[in-house]
């Protein structure tokens, strides 16, 4: 998986500096994530995590890319940071697995508590709610929207809105789907692609929007 989603990536990087209206103003993968790191992670989650999810961050920890409109003016982001207002529109901030397995990260930036039969929908039943980390934030693309997942025996990915006190408007995934999902939008924001009033499993993205449709959305947003 962690292969094939770095040359889905590289490959989309070069779409988009190779389209006349985009700018790529930064990215970066980061480098693999040690051991240790993996197995404090699983320590603060409290679980034993899905290869899938250790695959990733062994591969890279971390995953930094901005794009905008070319001539645009963006408040630009450092990486693994909190995106501001007025951010490029185009943004992966797929956090190292440090920081977002970290109770002090959680302590910083506001996640919600979950509601009431959310876990049930997430996981079939309700959790022990002593356990180390309910929802964290792994990917901080906007100020507005971020990727949170929630802790659990298959854990689930969701885009919360409202600055991440709204965990109850999007569908919810796999860690591998939200991945599919991120590229198939060219790391714009995922949460239009996955709001909804009755929340439900998505197993793959809904539409596989061009580039050229997303620049259009984007410069109608900018007018």
């Amino acid at each position: 998986m962690a292969a094939s989603f770095r040359e889905r990536l590289e490959a989309m990087v070069e779409a988009l500096r190779a389209h006349p209206d985009v700018e790529v103003l930064d990215f970066r993968l980061g480098s693999p994530a040690a051991g240790a790191a993996l197995s404090r992670a699983e320590r603060a989650a409290g679980m034993k995590l899905p290869d899938s999810i250790l695959e990733f961050y062994a591969a890279h920890d971390g995953v930094f890319l901005e794009w905008g409109l070319r001539g645009s003016t963006y408040t630009r982001t450092d990486p693994y940071d909190f995106p501001d207002y007025g951010a490029p529109p185009g943004c992966i901030n797929l956090l190292p697995i440090a920081v977002a397995f970290s109770p002090d990260w959680q302590m910083k930036f506001h996640v919600n508590e979950l509601m009431s039969g959310q876990e049930e929908l997430f996981f079939g039943r309700e959790l022990d709610p002593e356990r180390p980390l309910k929802a964290i934030t792994i990917d901080n693309f906007s100020k507005y929207n971020h990727a949170d997942m929630i802790i659990g025996p298959d854990p689930v990915v969701l885009v919360s809105t409202d600055h991440g006190a709204d965990l109850d408007s999007s569908d919810f995934m796999s860690f591998e789907t939200y991945l599919d999902l991120t590229l198939a939008v060219f790391g714009s924001n995922r949460f239009y692609a996955v709001r909804t009033d009755e929340p439900a499993r998505l197993v793959s993205p809904r539409e596989r929007p061009t580039l050229d449709a997303i620049v259009a959305y984007v410069r109608e947003e900018e007018a």
